[in-house]
């Protein structure tokens, strides 16, 4: 194989795509918030699972 065929192939990757839901973000972070209270955890546990609810998160592999 020629060094310009190798260059033509095509190559396996990762994507990951970040997008918002149609939820708002305030009533989101607020059922966080709610949640934290709720719970007796500190906020800052909460916020990780508040950020994935509130976007969707597609991973695909080309």
């Amino acid at each position: 194989m020629t060094r310009m065929e190798k260059s033509m192939v095509p190559r396996r990757s990762l994507r990951i795509e970040l997008t918002p839901r149609e939820l708002p973000f305030g009533l989101v972070g607020g059922g966080g918030a709610a949640l934290s209270m709720w719970s007796g955890v500190t906020p800052v546990a909460v916020l990780p699972m508040a950020f994935l609810i509130s976007v969707r998160v597609i991973v695909r592999l080309f």
